[in-house]
């Protein structure tokens, strides 16, 4: 994903790889990224924002649905 330009995205916005991975900006404005995983089998779902009280700043899961309902909170909620 580091090819993807990520300034114009406007809190609320993502956009979808060709092949799934996923990259928003929540909207609270911080960068959200759905990546597969390299050296396991999985996905990873993380913010680049510092862990707080209301939750994890990231999801390790070997389900894609699951990868993808966790994008969508973090979306949302961050």
């Amino acid at each position: 994903m580091a090819d993807t330009d990520t300034s114009e995205l406007a809190p609320g916005q993502s956009v979808a790889r060709d092949n799934g991975e996923r990259m928003g900006r929540s909207r609270a404005g911080h960068l959200v990224f759905l990546r597969r995983r390299v050296a396991e089998p999985g996905f990873v779902v993380a913010i680049d924002a510092p862990r707080g009280a209301e939750g994890a700043d990231g999801v390790l899961t070997a389900v894609w649905a699951h990868a993808n309902e966790a994008f969508d909170r973090l979306m949302r909620e961050s």
